[in-house]
């Protein structure tokens, strides 16, 4: 069978066929969801053996095909365990009285009116600082969660605030590998590309706290927290844990290491083992006890509902589901990768492609597909870069455009698809249904929208002259 499969040739997928097997990916994924209310998982499984058997179709052998999706899954593995971790660090940190204090005095301090605009630059900060989206939303966005529910804030609004501050400061820090691909991955300074951002993620970072603020000036006549409720939790939550300010060392520990570009796997274990300590330390938690809460997750028993809803999560087990959506996701990557329904789809996208702003539009879509269909970032703006290169350059337009266009296209999005490592983190950490918050996640339209606006109106699109090999002669012409 082997010996078969190596000497047969496989065809190239077709642009109506391309098309066709996404119509029923998306098929596959509305039944999963809306029909058989079946986990997300399940869907993208679904669409991996369709994809699967079409591709033996096509002629390409299983070793193929699989050794691709064992390609595809190495690059899984740092996000299968950063998962993990996180699972380790919520039960850790709310059995140590860490994230029950950051509530507390959250709630003490933040008013309902301002939560989701105060959330909103606190992470993008944060995430600017840290350069990780990632350990910003365990850490201080698993907390931001908690006030949100005592604020009576609701939590797909919240959560949404949070995932634009979390990746817009992710987008436009240094220390973050996501810009640093974008401007890598067309030959750019990453000054450079930030300089280019100004207008679009600046602009639309401007456009989604005027929004926050307005809603948040809304919230109270649609009925949040009163005074007493939020009191009542106040107390419940320093009734149940013995509070002091050394329960903040293990989320500082975090932040500073992160901030010095330390990795953030072992930052995030030993933010872990801070967090059993200061438990056995403060709470008088075992380390037998400690050792099962950190895999099984912390049980609250308070008496109090809201508190025990709250802060009972967290704990290794409890991703289980979470992991198996995430080999879900690479391995549908990586045999739609291997047949080239996207490479296919593109190709044919650009031949069709004669003004600039049609270009950036194109590029925007297909980024979104591509973190869509293969759950990463990384592939997105590896892909779309390679793709459109020389498209950018026909244009005349300077290549910190097409830099800016993969960030705008692809680096918020990885934290709104639900089977993307990101998107998973948000549910999980944040404990909202998938897509709930996607409308809320103001700073990803805004920026997204601005990015195509201005490829249409020929306005922060600086050009540059190429040579009739497309080779650069002189770049940085004002648009």
């Amino acid at each position: 069978m082997n010996e078969k499969n190596k000497k047969r040739v496989p065809r190239k997928i077709t642009l109506i066929e391309s098309i066709l097997l996404l119509i029923v990916f998306v098929i596959i994924m509305i039944w999963t969801a809306l029909i058989a209310k079946a986990p997300t998982a399940m869907g993208v499984l679904y669409c991996a053996v369709v994809c699967g058997v079409y591709g033996v179709y096509l002629g390409h052998g299983w070793d193929d095909l699989f050794s691709n999706v064992y390609k595809v899954a190495q690059t899984a593995m740092p996000a299968l365990y950063f998962l993990m971790l996180t699972g380790f660090v919520s039960a850790a940190w709310i059995a140590s009285g860490t994230i029950p204090y950051m509530i507390y005095l959250g709630l003490g301090i933040i008013k309902p009116t301002i939560f989701l605009f105060s959330a909103f630059l606190m992470t993008a900060a944060a995430a600017m600082v840290t350069g990780t989206s990632w350990g910003i939303l365990t850490s201080l966005g698993l907390a931001l969660g908690g006030i949100a529910t005592g604020l009576g804030i609701p939590l797909p609004m919240a959560a949404g605030a949070i995932v634009s501050g979390c990746f817009l400061g992710d987008k436009w820090s240094p220390l973050s590998d996501t810009p640093n691909l974008a401007a890598a991955s067309t030959g750019q300074n990453i000054i450079k590309l930030f300089t280019s951002m100004i207008p679009t993620a600046g602009g639309g970072a401007v456009i989604a706290g005027i929004i926050y603020l307005v809603m948040g000036f809304m919230l109270p006549q649609s009925g949040g927290a009163s005074i007493g409720e939020i009191t009542a939790l106040r107390d419940g939550l320093a009734a149940s844990f013995d509070f002091n300010i050394l329960l903040l060392i293990p989320i500082v520990f975090v932040f500073v290491f992160a901030a010095l570009k330390y990795p953030a796997l072992p930052v995030l274990f030993i933010g872990v083992i801070l967090g059993m300590g200061e438990a056995m330390i403060f709470q008088g938690v075992g380390f037998k006890e400690i050792t099962g809460i950190v895999w099984t997750g912390y049980k609250s028993a308070t008496g109090n509902v809201v508190i025990d809803s709250l802060l009972s999560r967290g704990g290794c087990m409890s991703l289980a589901g979470l992991v198996m959506l995430l080999f879900a996701a690479f391995t549908f990557a990586g045999l739609l990768e291997k047949i080239g329904v996207l490479d296919t789809i593109m190709e044919k996208l650009l031949n069709r492609v004669k003004s600039q702003g049609a270009l950036v539009l194109c590029n925007v879509l297909t980024s979104m597909a591509t973190v869509l269909l293969s759950s990463s970032v990384y592939v997105s703006i590896i892909l779309n870069g390679r793709m459109y290169d020389k498209a950018y350059r026909k244009m005349g337009l300077d290549k910190v455009c097409l830099s800016r266009t993969l960030s705008e296209g692809a680096a918020h999005y990885g934290g709104l698809v639900p089977w993307s490592g990101g998107g998973v983190l948000v549910i999980s950490t944040l404990g909202v249904l998938p897509w709930s918050y996607v409308p809320f996640a103001f700073a990803a339209w805004a920026g997204t929208l601005l990015t195509v606006i201005f490829a249409y109106m020929n306005i922060f699109m600086p050009k540059a002259e190429y040579d009739e090999n497309l080779e650069l002669v002189d770049e940085g012409i004002a648009a």
